[in-house]
């Protein structure tokens, strides 16, 4: 990515949050999304979602992906703790060998922003 493109259309989200705040005349915590803040408007609804900026997200991140060469991820934002799936599906382990993948790519779940 262009770093200049970047710093010339790249805008934090904190000054967006404080004027949402401002307006809101409710404030919705949703716990089960990462604590994320829902402000309620008069006549609109509004979230911002910002994983790379939200400890929380990564805190609270409940998510396993699978990569598009088979890997379990963990992490969004890492690529150091993958875990190999397809091979071993492919190969016919068993499900209690599959379960043991799962459990290991959770064992390995550590948060990207740990502030």
């Amino acid at each position: 990515m262009n770093d200049c493109f970047y710093e010339a259309n790249h805008e934090p989200l904190d000054r967006f949050g404080e004027i949402l705040k401002e307006k809101a005349v409710r404030i919705e915590t949703r716990h089960y999304m990462q604590n994320r803040h829902v402000y309620h408007l008069p006549n609109v609804s509004v979230e911002l979602v910002r994983p790379m900026e939200n400890t929380e997200f990564c805190l609270h991140c409940s998510r396993l992906r699978i990569t598009s060469d088979g890997k379990l991820k963990p992490c969004l934002m890492r690529n150091d703790n993958l875990i190999d799936f397809v091979t071993p599906l492919r190969n016919g382990a068993s499900d209690e060998q599959l379960t043991g993948l799962f459990r290991l790519a959770n064992q390995r779940r550590e948060p990207f922003n740990k502030n």
